[in-house]
C-alpha cells in the first residue's frame, strides 16, 4: 500500500512539473492561425504584435522573436540590451508625460505630440521620360536603366517613385515636350498630385569600348547623364549636374549590351547619391480631399507608406509659402509656410493612400487646403 501510494505521489509530481515547465520556457507548439513562424536564415521566429507599437511612435505594428525565445503563456518577452534600452526611454517617455498632466499642462502642445524632427517621410518622386540625345539607346534599355534608378532610390526609404502615367491628363496639356519641361504646368501637377519633386535625365554620350586581351575580347562602356531636380510645388529647376560613368569604374564584360547595362546601372546608383541630398530640403506635404462638418472628419492624401502613424500631429495652410533660395550661391534652401489655418491629427487610415483626421485647432478647413507636418 505504502509503495502505491508513492507511486501515486511522484507521477503527481511529475506532471506538476511537466506544466510548470511548459509555461515557464518548455517547447509549445502554436497553430499557424493563432501565430505566424517566419524562417531566416535557418532559423525559426515568430509573429508578435509589438508591445511597444500602441504607445511609442515608430515602433512597428508586429515583430519577429526567436522561436527559442517565445513564451506565449508569459506574454511576449524579448531579451536584449536593445530592447532592455529602449524599455528604459519608454518609462522615462511616460513618466514625463505624466509630470506634464498632473502640473496641468497638455503633452506636446495642442491635443497631442509632434512629430519628431529626425522622422524621415518619403517624398514622391516622379522619374520623367528620358532623352536620349545619342540615340543609341534601345526601348529596352530604356526600360532597365528606368528600372535600375526606381529599384535605387526606393532602397533608400526616403522616396516613393510614382508612374509617370500619374500625369496622364496633364499630358494632353502639352506639358511635356522634347527636350524641354513646361514649368507652369509641372507645378500644376506636382501641387495637385502631391509630388513633392521631379526628375529629369538627359543622356548626353554612351559609348562602348571594345577590348582584346590574349585574344580574348570584352566590352566596356561610359556614359555622360544630365541631371535635373525640379520642386514638385512651383514646377522650377532647383538642382542641377552631370553625372559620368568611366570605364574604370565597371568590370569587363563579354557583350556591349552587358556593358551598357553595368553602366547605366553604376549611373542610376550615382543619380541617387547626388539627389537624395536634395530631397532632404523638399519639406513633405499633401492636401486635404475630403472635409465632412457633420462627423467632424477630415481625410488627407497620405498614409503609412509615407512615414505617418497614427496619433501624428499636421498643420493646415492656405497654401505653399514662397520658394527660399541663398542669394550668394543660388543654392535652394527650403520654403517659407504659408497662412497658418489649424491641426489636424490622424485617427485612421485607410485605403492604400489616405487618412482619416480630427480638427484640434480651426474649423475653417477646405478641400485643397495645404498639410504639413507639425514638428
Amino acid at each position: 500500500m505504502v509503495k502505491h501510494k508513492r507511486l501515486a505521489l511522484f507521477l503527481l509530481l511529475f506532471g506538476m512539473m511537466t506544466l510548470t515547465l511548459s509555461c515557464f520556457g518548455g517547447k509549445k507548439t502554436t497553430s499557424n492561425k493563432e501565430q505566424e513562424i517566419v524562417t531566416k536564415g535557418g532559423k525559426d521566429y515568430v509573429k508578435v504584435p509589438n508591445p511597444l507599437y500602441a504607445v511609442w511612435q515608430g515602433q512597428p505594428e508586429y515583430i519577429y522573436v526567436p522561436k527559442s525565445q517565445y513564451r506565449p503563456l508569459l506574454g511576449e518577452r524579448i531579451v536584449g540590451e536593445d530592447v532592455r534600452i529602449k524599455q528604459q526611454f519608454l518609462e522615462r517617455k511616460i513618466a514625463r508625460l505624466e509630470r506634464e498632466l498632473k502640473s496641468g499642462g497638455v503633452p506636446g502642445g495642442a491635443g497631442g505630440i509632434a512629430i519628431p524632427a529626425n522622422r524621415i517621410m518619403k517624398k514622391r518622386v516622379v522619374i520623367l521620360p528620358m532623352q536620349d540625345n545619342t540615340d543609341s539607346l534601345s526601348k529596352e534599355e530604356k526600360i532597365y536603366f528606368r528600372q535600375a534608378l526606381t529599384n535605387s532610390l526606393n532602397k533608400t526609404k526616403h522616396a516613393i517613385i510614382e508612374d509617370p502615367m500619374l500625369l496622364k491628363s496633364y499630358q494632353e496639356q502639352d506639358w511635356w515636350a522634347k527636350g524641354s519641361v513646361k514649368e507652369d504646368l509641372l507645378a500644376r501637377a506636382g501641387s495637385a498630385l502631391g509630388v513633392q519633386a521631379f526628375v529629369k535625365i538627359d543622356v548626353d554620350r554612351l559609348e562602348v569600348i571594345h577590348q582584346l586581351n590574349a585574344n580574348k575580347e570584352s566590352y566596356k562602356a561610359t556614359v555622360t547623364l544630365s541631371l535635373k531636380l525640379y520642386d514638385g510645388l512651383a514646377g522650377t529647376d532647383i538642382y542641377t549636374t552631370k553625372i559620368d560613368v568611366f570605364p574604370d569604374e565597371i568590370q569587363p564584360y563579354p557583350t556591349p549590351a552587358e556593358a551598357e547595362n553595368a553602366v547605366l546601372k553604376q549611373a542610376a546608383s550615382e543619380i541617387t547619391q547626388s539627389v537624395l541630398p536634395q530631397l532632404s530640403k523638399l519639406e513633405w506635404f499633401t492636401h486635404i480631399v475630403r472635409v465632412d462638418k457633420a462627423k467632424k472628419m477630415i481625410i488627407i492624401q497620405g498614409g503609412r507608406d509615407d512615414g505617418l502613424y497614427i496619433g501624428d500631429l499636421l498643420n493646415v495652410y492656405d497654401k505653399p509659402g514662397k520658394e527660399i533660395f541663398n542669394q550668394l550661391t543660388g543654392e535652394f534652401m527650403g520654403r517659407e509656410p504659408g497662412k497658418f489655418k489649424g491641426r489636424l491629427q490622424i485617427v485612421e487610415f485607410f485605403g492604400v493612400n489616405a487618412a482619416i483626421t480630427k480638427p484640434l485647432l480651426g474649423d475653417s478647413f477646405k478641400v485643397g487646403d495645404f498639410v504639413k507636418l507639425a514638428r
